[in-house]
């Protein structure tokens, strides 16, 4: 207050004496320092007991919230040091973040294993060569002793496999097997006279209850006729069988399934998994190292195209792909994942693979013989 208060009904001459007064009176210096406004009620000293607590009063010493302030005159803390935050590739090299400073400059100025299949000349991110910076990071790992699955050779198989213009049907896995010997580049897949892994028994376990006989897997009965033979025989197919190979040409029932798949994607089925490497013993260990942007760029190109492919969906971080597929003439099939601990909650009996046979004959194509 830039004057001294004057109280309502007071002349001029009660200003004097009020001015009178206060230059006779000997204020203390914290008096002098606290001016009292006249208007603002003052609070009334108490003779005994605890201080009156006022609404929005703060207590010393403790700040509004339950934070505990810091008293005048006392030093600062300083806060707790925080934990650093590791980046994915530093985390996959160790301690040492330069360990990956240094692609392997051989992966970068080679040539593109994906020459010559149309997917650098629809896919953005293979024209710029994004998905060989990644395997040059991954060849880099490699090199220092990481055990990564597959062999490199190996990486790119799913794309070699079924070029741009052969593709019909998209099943998108998550990452390769890891342990040894099973990942060689098609998801869900592993080379012949490897054991089945779970996700994969059940897959072939959901085929053959969708689509009985006509599935053509081997190790399981086939529908007789009348006459007591087989209608449809079932047998497998090796993985350099022609396309769509006539059932008779098939091994016999006895044979034990084979868990290479190559024999789905000759016929036009892209097995791709979303991140393509994987170190041994340790799943979903390269997320985060790249591939998600290539993979996810591939099936956005594939998703915008104009010739129409059936998607299939297994699992939740497969279902996020789902909306980079614009095109509404594409047929889109969602599902739980295979593995054992989903497979009963909606895997089986999606009838997923059915389903698109019948969206391909109704197209006029030739279905999948799964």
């Amino acid at each position: 207050m830039d004057g001294p208060a004057r109280v309502p009904g007071e002349g001029p001459g009660g200003v004097a004496e009020t001015r009178a007064a206060a230059a006779s009176a000997a204020p203390s210096p914290d008096v002098a320092a606290s001016p009292v406004l006249v208007d603002q009620p003052q609070a009334t000293l108490r003779r005994r007991g605890r201080p009156r607590k006022v609404e929005g009063a703060v207590t010393p010493g403790k700040v509004s919230g339950g934070v505990p302030g810091r008293a005048p005159g006392a030093s600062a803390r300083s806060a707790p040091p925080r934990a650093p935050v590791i980046s994915d590739a530093a985390r996959l090299a160790g301690s040492n973040t330069a360990e990956l400073a240094g692609p392997d400059p051989a992966v970068l100025a080679g040539p593109d294993p994906l020459t010559g299949t149309g997917w650098p000349d629809h896919v953005a991110e293979l024209a710029a060569r994004k998905h060989l910076e990644v395997l040059a990071t991954v060849e880099a790992l490699r090199a220092r002793g990481r055990t990564i699955y597959p062999a490199r050779s190996d990486v790119f198989r799913a794309l070699r496999a079924t070029p741009w213009d052969a593709v019909r049907v998209v099943i998108l896995g998550q990452d390769p097997y890891h342990g040894p010997g099973q990942a060689h580049g098609l998801a869900f897949s592993v080379p012949d006279g490897v054991p089945l892994p779970r996700s994969l028994r059940n897959i072939f376990k959901e085929v053959v209850a969708d689509c009985g006989a006509e599935s053509g897997q081997p190790g399981f009965p086939a529908q007789t006729g009348k006459s007591g033979t087989s209608s449809s025989p079932a047998g497998g197919t090796s993985a350099d069988a022609p396309l769509l190979a006539p059932f008779s040409s098939a091994p016999p029932i006895s044979a034990p399934p084979s868990g290479n798949l190559c024999r789905w994607a000759a016929q036009g089925v892209l097995l791709l998994n979303t991140v393509l490497t994987v170190e041994d013993g340790q799943p979903n260990s390269h997320a985060g190292l790249g591939w998600e942007a290539v993979t996810r760029g591939i099936v956005a190109a594939l998703g915008a195209r104009s010739q129409p492919c059936a998607f299939l969906f297994w699992g939740r971080p497969a279902h996020g792909f789902a909306a980079l597929v614009t095109n509404p003439e594409h047929l889109v099939l969602t599902a739980a994942h295979p593995s054992p601990l989903s497979a009963s909650r909606g895997f089986f009996g999606c009838a997923h693979f059915s389903r698109v046979n019948a969206w391909l004959t109704a197209r006029g194509e030739v279905p999948i013989r799964w």
